[in-house]
């Protein structure tokens, strides 16, 4: 971030912080997909339980595909909210009941049932229930509060408004000055909460690289902030939740706005932090829902089986930093758990917002190269 700071001042706009990069093939359980390149339908058959259910849960959504896509375009395009906040909440629950929980098995999601202004049905017009629930995680004594969507009891999605694109981001050099020094929690969601019961402080700060495209999208500030924090307390959740079945994935986290979806990826335990270079448009140009991109969240929303556990197994890649910088503080997020039922609206802040200065050491965040 300091080499960010410089380049800016200095007007090296080009000039970003290295990362490492890994390749998404080298996340992904290629077997799989290959064989069922190879054989099609016939060769899921020899996958058993929820693999095969998430393969009939892709071949299902595309085949209703026109159906989804014309339901969530009615929401983007209808004047009758009252209030754009209103709006944008049911944009949210549309998305989750119309595209995330379509491609998981089971279909099961909850919208943060304290989210204010939810209706009960789909605001399309498809009078579908839309099914809420309590959508906390954290422990009292570091980040926690509410996500806006939880997909299989599992994967966190925060939602967020348009994203600008790096040409239109880069005309205001305040707002990522402020993404690397600001202390505040004024641009945090309203929904969430934190609390650090030490004063003492930790070094750590966040290194991201930026994409070399011009016309590519990056994630909206704020909604980046708040998927690197989900995505960090939902990942130690999570293994908590279920250790067996979770412990040394890379657990993903969603960010998606009505045209985007980001990806980030956290193994809690291994401290490897991921996050996929290039945002994934959700759309053609025609406004038909853009099956490439689609079958990219498909992989994630069924990481257990497209994924592979134990990265460091067969890419070399830095930790993060976070577990050493926090230091006495990680305690609190090995103590995380989901379904607290936190309600309060106090402002929420970074995992390590109070404890992070100018001066500290870097993270390292990975990015994941997906044009391979």
């Amino acid at each position: 971030m300091h080499e960010m700071q410089t380049a800016m001042l200095t007007n090296l706009r080009t000039t970003y912080p290295k990362c490492g990069v890994v390749h998404i093939q080298d996340i992904l359980n290629i077997q799989i997909l290959q064989d069922f390149l190879k054989d099609g339908v016939d060769a899921v058959e020899k996958y058993e339980g929820v693999c095969q259910q998430s393969f009939l849960m892709l071949l299902e959504f595309l085949r209703e595909q026109v159906k989804h896509e014309t339901a969530i375009q009615k929401l983007l395009t209808t004047a009758s909210f009252q209030t754009s906040g209103n709006k944008e909440m049911q944009i949210m629950a549309g998305l989750a009941h119309h595209l995330f929980s379509q491609l998981i098995p089971g279909k099961v999601y909850e919208v943060d049932k304290y989210a204010e202004q939810l209706q009960r049905e789909c605001s399309c017009g498809c009078k579908a229930k839309i099914c809420t629930g309590d959508t906390s995680v954290g422990s009292p004594g570091t980040w926690h509060g509410r996500v806006d969507v939880i997909l299989n009891n599992t994967i966190a999605v925060a939602h967020g408004n348009k994203q600008n694109t790096i040409d239109e981001a880069e005309d205001d050099d305040t707002d990522i000055q402020e993404a690397v020094y600001d202390d505040t929690d004024e641009d945090e969601p309203q929904t969430k909460q934190r609390k650090v019961e030490t004063d003492k402080s930790c070094d750590n700060c966040t290194e991201v690289k930026a994409t070399e495209k011009r016309d590519s999208v990056q994630p909206d500030i704020k909604v980046l902030k708040q998927i690197f924090a989900e995505a960090i307390t939902n990942g130690f959740a999570q293994v908590n939740r279920d250790k067996n079945a979770l412990s040394h994935f890379l657990i993903p986290t969603f960010g998606v706005t009505s045209d985007n979806v980001s990806i980030c990826l956290y193994d809690p335990e291994s401290d490897y932090l991921l996050l996929i270079r290039e945002q994934h448009e959700l759309w053609w140009l025609d406004g038909r829902l853009d099956t490439v991109n689609l079958t990219i969240i498909w992989l994630f929303l069924n990481f257990t089986f497209f994924t592979r556990k134990k990265l460091s197994d067969v890419v070399e890649l830095d930790k993060s930093g976070l577990h050493k910088d926090l230091k006495e503080h990680l305690k609190f997020y090995r103590k995380a758990q989901t379904k607290a039922n936190y309600v309060s609206k106090t402002s929420v802040g970074l995992p390590w917002k109070l404890i992070a200065y100018p001066n500290c050491k870097k993270h390292r965040i990975a990015s994941v190269a997906s044009d391979s």
